[in-house]
């Protein structure tokens, strides 16, 4: 069944994937910033996750295509599961050196 295409969705679409454009060059500006070793594994980090799905996320809503948007839609949940991930570890991170 193929997926209704909406405008509010490709904007969402589209908003989203500049939202993740815009936290991978946040990790660029802060290892720009401070070069520590954390900023340095952020910044690898996100230019191998969040580049690459925000901008398949932001091609698929501007595209306007089922593909596209299937993609986009893929790309968001991809995602979502890596910031879960990463929230996880961070406050595991915090539970277990809570002293340091």
């Amino acid at each position: 069944m193929p997926a209704t295409v909406t405008l509010r969705l490709r904007t969402r679409y589209i908003l989203a994937g500049a939202i993740m454009l815009a936290l991978w060059v946040a990790s660029l500006i802060s290892l720009l910033h401070d070069g520590s070793s954390f900023n340095i594994v952020a910044a690898i980090f996100a230019s191998c996750t969040f580049l690459p799905l925000g901008l398949v996320a932001m091609q698929g809503g501007l595209s306007g295509s089922a593909a596209g948007m299937h993609r986009a839609r893929n790309a968001l949940l991809a995602s979502g599961g890596l910031l879960a991930l990463v929230v996880l570890v961070e406050a595991f991170r915090r539970t277990v050196f809570a002293g340091s």
